[in-house]
């Protein structure tokens, strides 16, 4: 018989191995400078840690593009974003990367309101194209 917490173990440290291994050949992806232009990028590891970046380093001018990430089928893209958002405006407007599609819709037209509202002032969140 198989033993549960064993094979549970096993898994847990092979995939660090795994991981380890994978990032000894691999270039530190922070050994590079961010730009806004990376939020763009079609690989979703530079994407994320773009969007990261850009909430590190509270970079206003991202708020339009990350609330558009919102919407994003992918949950980790949609989880940093709404991080890289909290920090740069200090709140989520009630809005859940793990949400139903439905729910997630409403609170991204509440955050869009919010950069058309004066609260986003000065006009630092706004983006002509929304």
């Amino acid at each position: 018989m198989v033993n549960l917490k064993q094979c549970k173990w096993c898994a847990f440290l092979g995939c660090r191995v795994l991981i380890i291994l994978m990032l000894a050949g691999c270039r530190d992806p922070f050994d590079r400078k961010f730009g806004l232009s990376d939020l763009e990028s079609p690989d979703t590891g530079v994407k994320i840690i773009a969007i990261k970046w850009a909430g590190d380093n509270k970079i206003s001018p991202a708020v339009p593009q990350l609330v558009d990430f919102l919407q994003s089928e992918d949950e980790s893209v949609r989880f940093y974003a709404i991080g890289a958002l909290c920090r740069i405006t200090g709140t989520d407007n009630g809005y859940d990367y793990k949400a139903d599609p439905y729910s997630r819709a409403l609170a991204v037209k509440r955050w869009r309101e919010f950069l058309d509202s004066p609260v986003a002032e000065p006009n630092e969140f706004k983006n002509d194209e929304h």
